[in-house]
């Protein structure tokens, strides 16, 4: 029996002020759920915590954190995106007497802002440095930084403490295989935190981390799954067994190897982010992603991959130095023709910690505006040739095409008459069955709207006719939906949206003239 002293830590994800369409919280909340998913780090650290803490992890996005009760130590994990609010609940914490260790890359690369707020930060990767700060805690001795000047081994890892979360409240968990990455993209952080070695966890430690898992639905958080084909095939194979639904990042070179793509397809993978980033090859010369050839490979592969009926989440970047707002268009005609419903467009920002963060902090074109902006749809730098308000406008006006139902009808029809789609996913509950069933009722039938109209009827007579499952296609419906419900949200904070983007910004260092309503501007409107 031990006779370690107990400890009570609460590991916490600070809710997020602002959030884009690519979150899926939309979607998630039409299954029932508050959050798509969470962040992978706090189940993690959990893992790796000794047995006498008492631990519960609190995702604020998901539930309620009780800042009334008085725990021994705390841990907080923050991006830039939820800064703000982890500082609140750092200095909340600590006027209890209660010890605070912030960790994640905001707290990384920002250690100055974040040491006013914390008693210790743990810079990188948690694997050893986490376990130190706890013993020093325990002795009275917890240092201001922990932090190793190389990487974990990263062979195998406990499985993550899916158990102290909530996870009747997301749809599904994350799951990594492999860390670093040998690109150097300019506006990337996983180089800076993890490496540019490639390092694998044994595929037995993966395995048996999803049979552990509380569900059938995953997404590999990976930056690049497919990077070493050889173990990815042979991890295909493995999975192949375990009738699982999942989806993953990979580079455009994935498409490269078709042997990979079937085993991908039967181990059942149903969507690959990728980040195409731009359509402008001076674009993706700037930001060191020499990679990718959109002129060559970008739609033979798109071609490749929807073949094997996996969708493609298109990822796309919109502000850098060499672009113009004719980007928006070219990323628009684009998606159209290559048949590309889901489409993650983000204005550039320049993470705390990039190559990109430093050039332009060296150039004076970072702007003095909240961290928390850094979301994706909003402007936080000084850019070449728009306008922060012009950028601004045109991004929405861009995904408010995207996903109109009409675009949304002619991309289908493109994607969908091939008959590629016709798998089967993983089941689902006669319940949740039954609550999707009332919203597609609802929403596509009883709709006054003839678009929607058009495009529930062209999905049922393709679900009648054999050419698409009946849950991708009822999946492919709630999914715009659901992206078309958070971008009618965003609509409706367009006045507020307005203001933000025109108050905090100082001048910006030349000269430019005025768009829209407020906002200082650089360099010259296309």
């Amino acid at each position: 029996m031990s006779t370690k002293k107990k400890y009570t830590l609460y590991l916490i994800s600070p809710r997020q002020r602002y959030i884009n369409y690519p979150a899926h919280s939309e979607l998630a909340r039409m299954f029932g759920k508050r959050r798509f998913m969470i962040p992978l780090a706090l189940p993690t650290v959990a893992a790796l915590t000794p047995d006498h803490y008492h631990i519960s992890i609190f995702d604020e996005d998901i539930q309620r954190l009780p800042l009334h009760e008085t725990p021994d130590i705390v841990g907080i994990t923050t991006l830039a995106a939820t800064s703000t609010r982890a500082f609140e609940l750092g200095d909340h914490y600590r006027k209890k007497g209660v010890k605070v260790v912030f960790g994640g890359p905001y707290a990384s690369f920002m250690r100055e802002d974040v040491q006013k707020h914390s008693d210790s930060i743990v810079v990188g990767e948690a694997e050893g440095k986490w376990e130190q700060c706890l013993a020093d805690f325990e002795a009275g001795n917890l240092q201001p930084v922990y932090q190793s000047d190389q990487c974990c081994d990263y062979k195998s890892q406990k499985p993550p403490r899916w158990d102290l979360v909530k996870t009747d409240r997301i749809f599904q968990v994350g799951i990594q295989i492999s860390r670093g990455c040998p690109f150097n993209c300019e506006f990337c952080l996983v180089t800076k935190i993890f490496g540019k070695k490639m390092r694998y966890r044994d595929i037995d430690n993966v395995i048996e981390e999803i049979r552990q898992s509380p569900t059938r639905y995953f997404f590999f958080v990976d930056d690049n799954l497919t990077m070493n084909k050889r173990f990815a095939k042979e991890l295909m194979r493995r999975i192949i067994p375990l009738k699982i639904s999942w989806g993953c990042m990979a580079s455009i070179d994935v498409a490269t190897d078709e042997e990979l793509l079937d085993l991908m397809a039967e181990a059942g993978c149903f969507n690959i982010l990728i980040g195409f980033e731009s359509l402008n090859p001076e674009s993706l010369e700037e930001s060191h992603k020499k990679h990718n050839k959109a002129a060559t490979i970008y739609e033979p592969a798109i071609q490749k991959i929807h073949a094997r009926g996996i969708h493609i989440n298109a990822s796309f970047v919109v502000g850098f130095d060499h672009d113009k707002l004719s980007e928006f268009d070219n990323i628009y005609d684009f998606t159209l023709r290559n048949a590309l419903p889901n489409v993650n467009l983000h204005l550039l920002a320049a993470p705390p910690g990039s190559a990109l963060y430093e050039r332009l902090k060296t150039e004076g074109r970072l702007l003095n505006c909240d961290p928390e902006l850094g979301v994706g749809h909003f402007p936080t730098l000084h850019y070449k040739n728009m306008s922060q308000i012009d950028l601004f406008e045109g991004y929405m006006d861009t995904i408010e095409k995207l996903y109109s139902f009409d675009t949304v009808y002619q991309k289908a029809v493109k994607l969908f008459d091939s008959g590629h789609f016709h798998r089967k996913g993983s089941d689902i509950s006669f319940f949740l069955k039954m609550r999707l069933s009332s919203i597609i009722l609802k929403e596509f039938i009883l709709t006054s709207n003839p678009e929607k109209r058009k495009l529930f009827k062209y999905i049922l007579s393709l679900i009648r006719s054999g050419r698409i499952s009946i849950d991708k296609g009822l999946g492919f419906l709630l999914t715009m939906l659901g992206y078309r419900r958070h971008i009618e949200s965003h609509r409706k904070r367009m006045a507020e949206y307005r203001r933000i983007v025109g108050g905090p910004y100082p001048p910006a260092p030349s000269p430019g003239r005025r768009g829209g309503e407020g906002g200082e501007v650089i360099g010259k409107n296309t």
